[in-house]
């Protein structure tokens, strides 16, 4: 089977969704010949920047001349994404191989009467079995949904990495900040080193500190005062960074929002970390890294003129950070929304927060059967912005807003990943 046709054999006869579990995973795993045992890794959750960070100490290791796999989900445009190593995606090819070699464990398990693994459980396998065929020195590993029960957590990590915590997702993983806490905190391994968050709301720390003392665990929490912010501008940002041995100055990071440098503390810390185990990271390569590192759809800047600004926010810390963001970096412009939510996310507050500030809005949707309709969209926004239009196709929704531009305006399109991952590709692909 080629790629294209792999793919519509995994969506069409694999389930879709969240099971928490690792029985699946463990039994898919020990088919393969666990190859997740065969290189190092590290565990990254949290509710965000998870992924930003994942990518930082991905970029910071390959840098330093390690072989690095990154696992993330879920994939913007495309399959091959969710697999990289040293920031190159998985091709089709070897995609293709490695679904086959899964799913032919996964008619094993059915043949034996065990349970068989969700897409997610598989992709993970797939990635693993990736990974070990291309002898990876280091994986970093981002957790899909949670971490205890997460298909990720079936690894023994030389470090765990736990991110900002915050609401979502609260119907499986709680209604409280303490249990959404905790189940992040399921990462956490006996005896493992473990960096957490630097601003990590008390309820989630307290916690998480908690695991770490029943686990015999060392935590460290990333350090602010270790970056010192100095420029920033549309490109991105440049701060100095002194912590232990490392003293660097002058290092870009080409992301923007104030919530990337918390990111990158995290991220920082985490090398610092495994220097320390004894796999030496220097100065030059932590710089390179950071300066290296990509993020599409988390406040990405896609198009100069007209001036587009694509971000997948999608829970109140995600709306918050861009709507700080809108204000310091594009505070006198006009701000042109391209608006679309999943109906069984928070998009009152979304739209409590960011409409007031729009100049105009057009209502759309994500191409996903969980999507609000745009005229339901526009009628919650009307109250808060006055110019309002509902266009439920996404490509002539921005097009809508290309029309209403001006040279004091710019174009911001939110709301969802989904909507953002199909924006990215069509601008990108329409502009570059």
């Amino acid at each position: 089977m080629n790629y294209d046709e792999v793919v519509h054999l995994i969506e069409t006869t694999v389930k879709f969704g969240c099971k928490p579990g690792l029985e699946r995973t463990e039994n898919l795993l020990e088919l393969l010949g666990n190859p997740h045992k065969k290189f190092r890794t590290i565990h990254v959750a949290g509710t965000n920047g998870k992924g930003s960070t994942a990518a930082m100490i991905a970029r910071i290791l390959s840098s330093a001349g390690y072989r690095t796999g990154m696992y993330i989900s879920p994939h913007l445009f495309r399959n091959t994404e969710r697999m990289t190593i040293d920031g190159i995606e998985i091709t089709e090819e070897d995609f293709a191989a490695s679904a086959m070699h899964v799913l032919s464990k996964v008619a094993l398990m059915d043949e034996k009467g065990l349970e068989e693994p969700t897409q997610f459980e598989m992709y993970t396998a797939m990635a693993f079995l990736y990974f070990e065929r291309k002898k990876v020195d280091f994986a970093v590993i981002e957790v899909g949904l949670g971490g205890r029960f997460d298909a990720t957590n079936v690894i023994e990590p030389l470090l765990s990495v736990i991110t900002s915590i915050s609401y979502d997702h609260k119907d499986i993983l709680g209604d409280t900040i303490e249990k959404i806490a905790y189940e992040k905190a399921g990462i956490i391994k006996e005896g493992s080193r473990v960096v957490m968050y630097p601003k990590m709301l008390p309820e989630a720390a307290a916690v998480i500190a908690e695991v770490c003392k029943e686990k015999n665990a060392s935590l460290v929490k990333a350090d602010i005062g270790s970056l010192v912010p100095k420029n920033y501008d549309l490109s991105g940002q440049t701060f100095d960074f002194r912590y232990r041995d490392y003293d660097i100055t002058d290092m870009k990071l080409p992301l923007i929002g104030d919530h990337q440098l918390l990111n990158a503390v995290v991220a920082l810390a985490a090398i610092a970390e495994i220097d320390k185990t004894g796999h030496p990271v220097e100065e030059t390569a932590v710089k390179k890294g950071i300066e290296s590192v990509k993020w599409p759809c988390r406040l990405s800047i896609v198009s100069s003129e007209p001036l587009i600004l694509i971000d997948g926010a999608h829970n109140e810390d995600g709306i918050n950070s861009l709507y700080d963001a809108l204000v310091k970096y594009f505070g006198s412009r006009k701000k042109i929304f391209v608006i679309g939510m999943l109906r069984d996310k928070d998009y009152g507050y979304a739209i409590r927060k960011l409409m007031p500030i729009a100049y105009h809005a057009v209502t759309t949707e994500p191409h996903n059967e969980r999507a609000l309709t745009a005229d339901a969209m526009a009628e919650a926004v009307r109250p808060y912005c006055r110019r309002v239009v509902s266009e439920p196709d996404i490509i002539k929704a921005i097009e809508k807003a290309e029309e209403l531009y001006e040279k004091d305006s710019m174009i911001c399109i939110c709301g969802s990943l989904y909507l953002a991952g199909q924006a990215y590709g069509y601008i990108t692909d329409t502009r570059i």
